[in-house]
């Protein structure tokens, strides 16, 4: 599932009383897999296989008038069938999407998506016990909104957004906030380049600051400036847009507000390729991503400053049987590496599955 994705605007028929201006998709998944460490645990993490169930819909208007509409909705559920400690997982995304094209250039979009989930989850970049890897259960709203101006072939988009986080113990929730900019050209059938740079406030709830020790002060709330900027490169690599690689590149520095026990610097790069046509899609990604904390030592008696690097691949391929009927298989790796032995892991999981679409 892909959170706050671009949408594509169908093309507009030349008489809108021909076809229908509001069109609908959906379907449903169910596939079977195993995974070697459920719980993203240090050592002897269990493994266990499981049973994963999808439904998504899609609903969405036909551009008119410069105006463009879509909005989805995504659930999975997973059962183990023999992990005590994690009996069931579960992800729910839902957004909608309203777009205005003006005369010269201008388009404006305002989205919404919201996200619940409750699932095993890697939060340890934010926070330093072993709480933060384990089954998490939190809802999120996003709200955002953007003005685009193009040129021709290139353009440059200015974005306000705002995140609700509400976590259940032991996490905080929080606020989050702050502007978007981004500068980007296109060519060719849908290539792209793009350079972004955002700024993000986020204020919690109830977290309080803590000393360069790590220990808590009473009486204050943790808050976190976090800037970060991205080099995006999508290309198309043959007329029918069979062939397609996405590439990023980017950094970023989180400070807190207050000793900076949380101060962090980050790098990551991405790679994506995939194959698609009439019947087969099949995609490699993989994503690199490193942290190293400009004052937090691993503990009082390991005066090293924590970092950490985050390693994740993963292969999907998908074969259209018949018009609505399709099967698929996936491998997904994730692996950490950390001189905080508690977010030292390595996980491994399969699935093969069926998918019916509408």
């Amino acid at each position: 599932m892909a959170v706050g994705a671009e949408t594509t605007a169908p093309p507009l028929a030349d008489d809108p009383f021909k076809i229908p201006l509001w069109d609908w998709s959906a379907g449903v998944r169910g596939a079977g897999g195993y995974k070697d460490n459920v719980t993203l645990s240090h050592t002897n993490g269990p493994g266990g296989a499981f049973w994963m169930s999808e439904a998504e819909v899609m609903l969405f208007r036909l551009p008119t008038k410069g105006w463009f509409f879509n909005a989805f909705a995504d659930f999975a559920d997973t059962r183990y069938f023999d992990v005590p400690s994690v009996k069931s997982e579960q992800v729910g995304v839902t957004g909608l999407q309203l777009s205005k094209a003006f005369h010269n250039g201008w388009n404006s979009t305002f989205g919404v998506t919201g996200l619940y989930q409750n699932q095993v989850l890697d939060y340890a970049d934010a926070y330093t016990n072993q709480n933060s890897i384990g089954q998490i259960v939190g809802t999120t709203l996003a709200p955002r909104w953007s003005v685009r101006k193009t040129w021709a072939a290139l353009w440059v988009e200015a974005e306000i957004s705002g995140t609700r986080q509400w976590f259940d113990a032991p996490l905080d929730s929080y606020w989050a906030y702050g502007p978007r900019l981004a500068l980007g050209h296109g060519w060719g059938q849908g290539s792209e380049i793009s350079l972004s740079y955002q700024f993000s406030r986020l204020d919690y709830d109830g977290r309080p600051q803590v000393t360069a020790a790590g220990a808590s002060i009473p009486d204050t709330l943790l808050a976190l400036n976090v800037h970060a900027a991205e080099l995006s490169l999508t290309h198309f690599w043959d007329a029918k847009q069979r062939w397609q690689t996405l590439s990023g590149v980017g950094v970023a520095a989180n400070f807190d507000n207050g000793a900076g026990y949380y101060d962090y610097a980050n790098g990551h790069i991405s790679q994506r390729v995939r194959y698609r046509d009439e019947q087969w899609e099949v995609s490699l990604q993989a994503k690199l991503n490193f942290y190293g904390y400009l004052n937090q030592s691993v503990s009082a008696t390991d005066l090293e400053k924590r970092q950490r690097t985050l390693m994740n691949l993963g292969l999907r391929a998908e074969r259209k049987l018949t018009k609505h009927f399709l099967v698929h298989v996936s491998y997904l790796f994730d692996r950490s590496f950390s001189n905080q032995e508690f977010e030292d892991y390595l996980a491994n999981t399969f699935m093969a599955g069926i998918g019916l679409t509408i």
